[in-house]
């Protein structure tokens, strides 16, 4: 038998419908209201809801088992009140939103359309297997996979995805969640390991090793763009981090004692390199969260701060000595896993070691009462390292690190992460690509590395510039930190012996790398305002040529340039020798460093580009505000604010402040000063300022530059003013 359920949570009339020469009774809901909608096929309960106006929820289990639980990985789980339920004469049901359609026939397949009746998903369907379920999505021709994450660890592979293996491993993570250029997107939400996925006779097949599924499907009309924001809004939004992260940060594995860890801290501040924070791995603390008084003694702390230095510190999720027996009384541990996605190395490999199982609330809240006094002993921020004892480690610890320190106090979570899962962009994560050898194939992989991590929502991310393993030469260091520049997070990180200071490799590398940073802290308001785009949006701050340009074949795999923010492109030199071939897409462009005009729609070589020369163009109607070089973010008020404007086409910009390190601006504390270029009337606009924050500067000048070396400088005080070219 086959059975067609609908339901509505809001009380209403309900009418039914049986029809025994179909073999089906069909039971509908009213035509508005919360809509779930229920199909039992071959022994599965298959339901069908609306969460919101681009997504469908859709559950298979068996029907004789309950529904599975809400999955942690969401935040729009229940039905959505605005979608309308519509009962067909053959005992079918339409699903309505104003962004999409599903129509769920008695047999349990289903079609989505779009607004305009586009059919996006030809046939959907659910199906018992010895292995588990799977979900087959029928789709048009010509249409390429997006998301999911990387495949490898040294190795970036393409960023799209027509087959594949969930993996959550030392900066390899793959997640189940793909989106097409044919206007869908898919997440399977199971809290659980072994999912795959395959594109083959335009049919995107996941396989799921569970007796239940629990997926979601979303729709836009708005491109890649369009579905990163539909996913951002069901696994929630990633807060604005807090501005320092912005800034240079030195990570590095093996100090000797405190007088070195205190002498890099004087050495970058006596050279004028700028720097935000410090990265410390096993050097800072002791077993049981205790901070190493030998190399950080009373006091170190205190100095650091009066420094303007921030202190991030490693951890792990494991628990030793007292801690683990308190814990494993209570069922607070993870068993031994053996399992490629779930290494054994990372679980119970003693008994005087164990994985916390942050599943539990009163673990992570138990947990947390020990990060606390940390916190406030002057730790800034987390490096989460080795959590891949299970697919939601990583996100149960993050989750109890944002619920912890949102009560604790006011200041902005972050935390960087070896691997990451669907949602956990919402805690204030960030992901790096893991422990990387130093080498040239290695850099030139990680734009595609971190790309593929923005295609699978996860903004904020970062690779150990200048490799983990390996000493690199002054050449490929100095090249790392200029693509570094041009990433979401810019991090340096070493090992033991292996030096990753810029000035022990040599002058002319020196040089280069400060120039980097440099640029890196000018670009800052530019950066800050991104982030605060993808707060609102979900654009990502580092994305293919192919989201600007989703008609430009050329575009579709293009790995080692990006678009940084909306109007950068940045292209650095990945490769030994200093050349290779930039491919600008149609249209008028620029060089950032000679403001030489160029047209589009070609590639162009560059040959044996200087040490210090990045390239990077701007293309015609971009507007990059940059401030002044700081010693850290925090130092001074940007001001002067230098506004480069590039002719040849109408451009908008609106820079965003806020306050940097509180969340202030969730309550309306920000402001934006909206910036346009006519090109017709070659005429800059400052349009008038729109809300404060507590510190804003009321006025600040602002100096306007052309490629062509014209400038005005004004004295902005949040009024509109115009400057004529």
């Amino acid at each position: 038998m086959i059975a067609l359920i609908g339901s509505a949570r809001a009380a209403g009339m309900a009418f039914a419908l049986s029809c025994f020469g179909a073999s089906a009774h069909v039971y509908a809901s009213p035509s508005s209201g919360p809509i779930t909608t229920q199909a039992v096929v071959s022994g599965l309960r298959i339901s069908v809801s609306a969460v919101e106006s681009g997504a469908f929820h859709i559950v298979a289990c068996p029907s004789d088992a309950p529904a599975p639980p809400d999955s942690p990985f969401v935040v729009e789980t229940q039905p959505w009140a605005k979608a309308a339920m519509q009962r067909g004469a053959a005992g079918d049901v339409t699903v309505r939103t104003p962004e999409a359609v599903l129509h769920l026939a008695p047999n349990g397949v289903f079609t989505v359309r779009d607004a305009k009746n586009t059919l996006l998903i030809q046939s959907g369907r659910i199906a018992a297997t010895p292995e588990g379920i799977t979900l087959a999505l029928s789709h048009g021709a010509d249409q390429r996979l997006y998301g999911a994450g990387n495949a490898d660890w040294n190795v970036s592979g393409d960023l799209t995805h027509p087959s594949g293996t969930q993996i959550f491993h030392n900066g390899v993570t793959r997640i189940p969640f793909l989106w097409s250029t044919g206007g869908y997107g898919a997440l399977i939400a199971n809290n659980e390991s072994g999912i795959s996925w395959s594109d083959m006779a335009n049919t995107l097949t996941w396989r799921v090793p569970s007796a239940s599924l629990n997926s979601y499907l979303i729709v836009s009309a708005k491109g890649g763009y369009g579905l990163l924001d539909a996913y951002s809004r069901l696994t929630g939004r990633a807060p604005i981090p807090p501005r320092w992260t912005f800034g240079f940060m030195q990570s590095r594995w093996g100090y000797q004692d405190a007088a070195d860890i205190q002498d890099k801290w004087r050495q970058y501040r006596d050279r004028k390199i700028p720097i935000d924070a410090f990265v410390y791995d096993y050097d800072w603390y002791n077993d049981d969260w205790q901070v190493n008084t030998k190399n950080f003694p009373d006091g170190a702390f205190t100095k650091m701060k009066s420094m303007h230095l921030k202190f991030v510190g490693i951890r792990k999720p494991r628990v030793e000595g007292d801690h683990l027996a308190y814990a494993r009384a209570r069922g607070w541990t993870l068993p031994s896993l053996d399992n490629v996605n779930k290494p054994a190395d990372r679980a119970e490999k003693s008994d005087d070691k164990a994985d916390l199982h942050f599943d539990n609330p009163e673990a992570r809240y138990w947990w947390w009462s020990h990060q606390a006094p940390l916190m406030n002993a002057g730790v800034d921020g987390w490096w989460n390292d080795e959590a891949e004892n299970a697919y939601d480690e990583f996100f149960q610890m993050c989750r109890g690190q944002w619920e912890g320190q949102r009560a604790l106090n006011s200041r902005r979570v972050w935390t960087i992460n070896r691997s990451f899962a669907p949602g956990m962009q919402r805690f204030g994560a960030a992901v790096w690509s893991g422990d990387i050898n130093s080498s040239w194939a290695t850099l030139s992989n990680q734009p595609g590395t971190l790309m593929n991590f923005s295609m699978a929502g996860m903004p904020y991310t970062s690779s150990d510039t200048g490799g983990f393993f390996g000493p690199p030469t002054p050449e490929l260091y100095s090249r790392w930190m200029e693509q570094a520049v041009f990433t979401p997070i810019m991090r340096a990180h070493g090992m033991l012996n292996e030096p990753r200071w810029p000035w022990a490799f040599g002058e002319e590398a020196q040089t280069a790398m400060v120039q980097a940073i440099q640029l890196r802290y000018r670009l800052i308001p530019y950066i800050y305002t991104c982030a605060a785009e993808n707060a609102r949006t979900a654009a990502p701050l580092m994305r293919p040529l192919f989201l600007e340009f989703p008609q430009d074949a050329n575009t579709f795999n293009l790995r080692d340039e990006w678009f940084f923010g909306p109007n950068v492109l940045a292209a650095p030199i990945l490769t030994e020798g200093g050349s290779r071939d930039v491919y600008l897409p149609a249209g008028r462009w620029y060089d950032f460093n000679t403001n030489e005009s160029v047209q589009g729609g070609r590639k162009i070589s560059i040959v044996k580009a200087p040490l210090a020369t990045i390239p990077v163009y701007l293309r015609a109607g971009g507007i990059l505000p940059l401030g002044p070089v700081l010693q850290y973010t925090g130092e001074k008020p940007i001001d002067p604010l230098e506004v480069r404007v590039y002719p040849g086409a109408d451009g908008a910009f609106a820079l965003y402040e806020d306050s940097g390190d509180d969340y202030g601006y969730l309550q309306g504390q920000s402001a934006k000063i909206p910036m346009t270029w006519s090109d017709k009337r070659r005429q800059f606009v400052l349009g008038k300022r729109v809300g404060t924050f507590p510190g804003m500067s009321k006025a600040r000048r602002i100096v306007v530059k052309l490629p062509d070396g014209r400038s005005q400088a004004v004295n902005y005080q949040g009024q509109r003013m115009s400057v004529q070219f």
